[in-house]
């Protein structure tokens, strides 16, 4: 009887996701029109659109100014080179008018649009250096139809936006935020028995940057897609405030992170504070919670902040009246630094949000 050894099920994803199926019927669909057009050099529409279909609209403007503005200069080079440098074999003709491209490129700051350039220059020096003043036109035009018809496709097919893409990835930071609080929490909690300081297994500085970084890269394609004095639009506004709120709640998660809790065997003073600090943090974890939420659903316009009003707790509203319990002078000096410490963290932590949902709502309400 044969052995049979069993592996690890792997779990398959769809065969094509979105993104991908709008590219190929996309590209699909300029290829046939300019098959029916009967106009020559119709294949570089359909080489168009795969450069120029980004993740997000945004980001597939930059790209389609980007491939003009370079297929013009490779236009200009081109004719400057093909008759400017008549008497020098091609290959090094050639070789200078594609550094020249490179260089002027580079002052005018393009990143990926002297790729155009120079496959412009190529094909006009070798292919069509008899008919330029007909080729030119016509490779131009097909390259500005196929950034149309890219622009369009993630307008009506499917979109794809920057705003939405943010907040999304405020949603993934949001979620990673509330569970470093919620781990914080219960490293305090005084209904532990055997509730002590441990030792940290992770960083959580590495996947909470990741995270930020992640929706701040979106950032430049949401400048693009909100047109003239971008800055000035809610949306934008919005992603700002709540990049600001999270990066100031991420360095509450290292602060409480790098300083442990000053456990001292019975004293009720420091559970009292400790219980304090642990249903705030549970609070906040929470809202938080109900960000991500509010982030997940997505949509083109501006989301509304939490309804409900944040309610803090009467353990962490009194402890203003512990710090100034006499029983504070049998705590050592090493013990009461840390502890203030940590308060000063959770409370830079309420008022992130605080601060965050006031200027939500007050774009929100215009």
């Amino acid at each position: 009887m044969p052995l049979r050894i069993k592996g690890p099920r792997i779990s398959r994803g769809p065969l094509m996701s979105r993104s991908e199926l709008r590219l190929a019927l996309t590209t699909g669909l300029v290829n046939a029109f300019g098959s029916i057009s009967g106009l020559a050099d119709s294949y570089y529409s359909a080489m168009t659109v795969p450069a120029v279909l980004a993740g997000n609209y945004g980001g597939s403007i930059e790209l389609g100014k980007q491939r003009i503005l370079g297929s013009l200069l490779g236009s200009v080079v081109l004719v400057v080179g093909l008759y400017g440098l008549k008497g020098i074999p091609v290959p090094l003709g050639m070789a200078i008018s594609m550094g020249c491209l490179r260089l002027v490129g580079g002052l005018l700051g393009l990143k990926v649009g002297y790729k155009a350039g120079g496959l412009l220059l190529v094909m006009g020096w070798l292919l069509h250096s008899g008919q330029l003043s007909s080729w030119i036109p016509l490779r131009l035009a097909w390259t500005i139809f196929g950034i149309l018809v890219a622009l369009l496709s993630l307008q009506w097919f499917w979109p794809s936006r920057a705003f939405e893409q943010t907040l999304r990835a405020l949603a993934a930071l949001s979620l990673q935020v509330q569970a470093n609080l919620q781990d914080l929490a219960k490293r305090i909690d005084p209904s532990e028995p055997h509730a002590a300081p441990r030792a940290q297994t992770t960083n959580p500085l590495g996947p909470l940057r990741s995270g930020l970084m992640a929706a701040r890269r979106i950032v430049p394609d949401l400048l693009l897609e909100l047109g003239s004095n971008p800055k000035r639009h809610p949306s934008y506004r919005l992603v700002i405030l709540l990049d600001n709120a999270h990066s100031r709640l991420i360095g509450t998660v290292v602060g409480l992170e790098r300083r442990p809790p000053a456990f001292s065997g019975d004293s009720d003073l420091l559970k009292q504070l400790h219980q304090a600090e642990h249903d705030l943090l549970q609070l906040l974890a929470e809202r938080v919670g109900q960000w991500a939420s509010i982030f997940a659903e997505g949509g083109v316009r501006l989301p509304a902040p939490p309804q409900a009003p944040m309610v803090w707790p009467q353990s962490w509203m009194g402890v203003e009246s512990l710090l100034s319990d006499s029983r504070c002078n049998q705590a050592s000096p090493e013990q009461l630094e840390r502890i203030a410490s940590r308060l000063v963290l959770c409370r830079q932590a309420q008022r992130a949000i605080e601060e965050a949902e006031q200027g939500w709502a007050g774009l929100l309400n215009g």
